[in-house]
This record gives structure tokens, C-alpha cells and sequence, in this order.
């Protein structure tokens, strides 16, 4: 499904400079797997998500990737979109003014590329809502508008499950949520596994918590924009019990 081989990525500054934040990464994913993407702050987990999203801050210097034998990195962030691809973003935009109905169904609409009354639309999303533990009331308020971060999180899952991706790209969907709220989106993510067993995801975190709601095929450390060390879930037992320290060798 997706075959990234040895890309190395920059991404601009503020100051102007073009910094490379990815050294030559690889990894394979299978229809159905779910890949997770664990290191230290600024290892380079979110720059690989958004790269491969598109966001145009990020240049690929060098190395090739595809999804589902296409070019990926020739392709825009919307042809990504209708091929598939889905981000949730670990902080999401806050748009005030901007209806979440009038949103959702905006994006609905441009994927399966025919228009739908707003009566039919809200029976589409209603159990959606049910789903991932949100109020039929959040779709009259403003995108992300004075959200709290569970409800952030838990939107974003819902825009994934509303436009049913092959390839789910999950950064941080679990910080700065409770318990509860762990649980919802764990949950969520099993109803959607379930109906769509073919769906990937790359899920990026830093804690083990979800992953006991999620089991992954396989787990990779990055450390210093580079992905070091590949293996099962066992690596999460050794990041627990150790750290990052025991990887240092391997990404200098």
C-alpha cells in the first residue's frame, strides 16, 4: 500500500533557513497494519505524517514514495485526500464562523463527489457523533471553537470516520485527553478497524495507553529524524523499562 524508501525532508524555519528534520526514512506498510511511530520530542515523527500529507512547509530532498503504486509526492494535498489519505492533526486549526455542519458536509460531498441534502447528511453523521461521544449540538457550533482537547481529538476521528480513509495517519489523536476520553477514541477506532479491516494507520504517540485498545503489527523508534529501530510490540516493553537511551548509538 505505501513504500517509503530513503526519503530525507527539510522544512523552512522562521528565520528563513531550510533545515533537514528527516534522513533518509523507510518504511513499508500493508493494507490492514497498523504501524506505530514512537521517540523522543522532535525525533521527526510528525514531520514524516505531514510530509506525507502534503503540507507544503516540508520538502523531500531526496528518496521516492508510493501509495498504491502512485506517486505519491506528485500528487496534491487534495488528490491525496480523494486518494485516501487522512491526517489528524495534533493540534487542530480553530475556525470561528465556520459552521462544523457546513464543514462536514462540504467535505463529505467533495469526496463522493455528489451533492446531499442537509436532512440526509445529519442521519449519516448522527451515529458518527453517537460513535465517538460528541452531542448532535456540535455540529451549530464554530470548527474547533472553543473545543476542549478531548473534543478536539475526538472531531478529528470523526472526519476520519465520516470520510473512511485507506490511510489513516493519527498524530497524537491520544494527548491531552482523559480517561474517558482515551477510551471513546480507542473505541472508535476498534468500530472502525472493524468495518474496514483493509484501512492502515500510522499512529504516532508517545504513550502505550492506546495501543492497549489497538494491538500494532509493528512499532518503529525515530530518534534525530531517522527511524533506527524496527520491531513488535515487544519494543514498547524495552521504551518502558529503559527509555530512548539504549536507541542513542543508532541515530547518531
Amino acid at each position: 500500500m505505501l513504500k517509503i524508501k530513503n526519503i530525507s525532508v527539510t522544512v523552512d524555519t522562521p528565520e528563513s533557513k531550510s533545515t533537514t528534520i528527516l534522513k533518509n526514512c523507510s518504511l513499508q506498510i500493508k493494507p490492514g497494519q497498523i504501524h506505530v511511530l514512537m521517540g523522543p520530542n522532535g525525533s521527526g515523527k510528525s514531520s514524516l505524517v505531514y510530509t506525507l500529507m502534503g503540507h507544503p512547509a516540508y520538502q523531500v530532498t531526496s528518496g521516492t514514495v508510493s501509495y498504491m503504486e502512485d506517486d505519491l509526492l506528485e500528487m496534491s494535498v487534495h488528490e491525496r485526500s480523494q486518494k485516501g489519505l487522512y491526517l489528524s492533526m495534533q493540534q487542530p486549526q480553530e475556525v470561528a464562523g465556520l459552521q462544523v455542519l457546513s464543514y462536514l458536509k462540504e467535505i463529505y460531498t467533495v469526496h463522493i463527489k455528489k451533492t446531499i441534502s442537509v436532512h440526509d447528511f445529519v442521519q449519516i453523521i448522527r451515529p458518527l457523533l453517537d460513535t465517538v461521544g460528541l452531542s448532535e449540538s456540535m455540529l451549530y457550533r464554530s470548527v474547533n471553537d472553543g473545543f476542549s482537547g478531548g473534543e478536539k481529538k475526538r472531531f478529528e476521528l470523526l472526519q476520519m470516520m465520516l470520510l473512511k480513509p485507506k490511510l489513516c495517519l493519527l498524530d497524537e489523536i491520544d494527548s491531552g485527553v482523559d480517561v474517558d476520553g482515551l477510551k471513546l477514541i480507542a473505541h472508535g477506532l476498534q468500530e472502525y478497524k472493524k468495518h474496514n479491516p483493509d484501512t492502515a494507520m500510522i499512529i504516532v504517540t508517545h504513550y502505550r495507553s492506546i495501543l492497549q485498545y489497538l494491538t500494532p503489527d509493528v512499532v518503529h523508534v525515530m530518534m534525530n529524524g531517522s527511524i533506527i529501530s524496527t520491531g513488535q510490540s515487544d519494543i514498547l516493553d524495552q521504551i518502558e523499562d529503559k527509555g530512548y537511551e539504549q536507541y542513542a548509538k543508532g541515530a547518531q
